[in-house]
């Protein structure tokens, strides 16, 4: 059994507990083991870094300090935000040595930073370290028929100096994933748009603007439901669904998953263990489409007119 370090972050327990709960049962299925960081706390998110450099530092440095207490040298985690600014932070230890010294000794009461451990969002670990070969052979329910459109949000491959983990414009980690269950993938030009993050509190109208656009484009690319790897982006996209509806003046309906549902769900887990009713927007239409053939209709079979044969002309 592989052992791996674990940060939840602050929204595994309350909003995205969907998200922490299928993802330990995944992590049963690949035999990977989460060891929970003891004590861990806040990484700051959202707000730290626009007040002081010194907090926006000390807050994620203690978890790395923690982390590297215990005997793994890989820290996954479950929420983007919680991992850019964990990943940002170690960066910038690691090129400031001095800097990691002086908040350890003066803020941090824990120990000091040696910089093992490494970082990997939850969604990179499974593409990475399981591969999706592995993934496709625990498939006991195929996941064919349903299309999903996969997203991204802007922080779990940006800015790829920092991240270092597939295409910043692009990617296509979580769609071979989807595709490993048996789903398909749709092309989806906004997979790491921003979906206005948290300024769903102070400037709900911008986030009415970016996330409606990428529902939109979602629907238009012919998905059943959109996936996800964020707390805060599956917030915005299905908690915000019906205001940003009223806002547009029509329904959109559009679903939003986590990829970890799916995979639970593909891996054998009943729906009930997915705990679908968090979810604003009901999922069990768009789900209903697994196992859904569509046939591509046959063009009529045109009867070719009998060319007389030499012999019948002769007769």
């Amino acid at each position: 059994m592989t052992k791996l370090t674990y940060f939840p972050g602050c929204s595994a327990h309350g909003t995205s507990e969907e998200f922490d709960h299928t993802l330990k049962l995944v992590m049963k299925t690949l035999n990977v083991e989460l060891e929970e960081i003891p004590d861990w706390n806040c990484c700051g998110a959202t707000s730290a870094h626009v007040m002081t450099e010194n907090l926006a530092l000390s807050l994620p440095l203690r978890n790395l300090v923690l982390a590297e207490k215990l005997e793994n040298n890989t820290m996954g985690i479950a929420c983007a935000s919680c991992y850019s600014r964990m990943k940002s932070t170690k960066k910038y230890m690691d090129e400031h040595p001095d800097k990691a010294k002086e908040l350890t000794s003066s803020v941090i009461d824990e120990g000091e930073y040696t910089g093992k451990v490494e970082i990997k969002s939850m969604l990179q670990f499974c593409y990475e370290e399981v591969g999706v070969e592995k993934i496709k052979s625990l498939v006991k329910k195929s996941l064919s028929g349903l299309k999903v459109a996969c997203y991204y949000g802007c922080l779990l491959t940006r800015p790829k100096g920092v991240t270092q983990f597939d295409s910043p414009e692009y990617p296509m980690s979580m769609d071979r994933i989807m595709e490993a269950l048996g789903a398909t993938a749709v092309d989806f030009d906004y997979k790491t748009e921003c979906c206005g993050a948290s300024f769903s509190i102070s400037r709900t109208e911008v986030v009415h603007l970016l996330t409606g656009k990428i529902l939109e484009m979602a629907k238009e690319a012919g998905a059943d439901l959109i996936v996800v790897a964020c707390p805060l982006c599956q917030s915005n996209l299905d908690m915000r669904q019906p205001d940003i509806e009223k806002h547009l003046g029509k329904k959109i309906g559009i679903p939003v998953m986590y990829f970890t549902q799916l995979m639970a769900l593909a891996f054998g887990y009943p729906e009930k263990e997915l705990k679908l009713s968090k979810h604003i927007v009901p999922v069990e239409e768009a789900l209903s489409n697994i196992g859904k053939v569509v046939e591509t209709p046959q063009q009529p079979t045109k009867t070719k007119k009998a060319v007389p044969s030499a012999e019948s002309e002769a007769k």
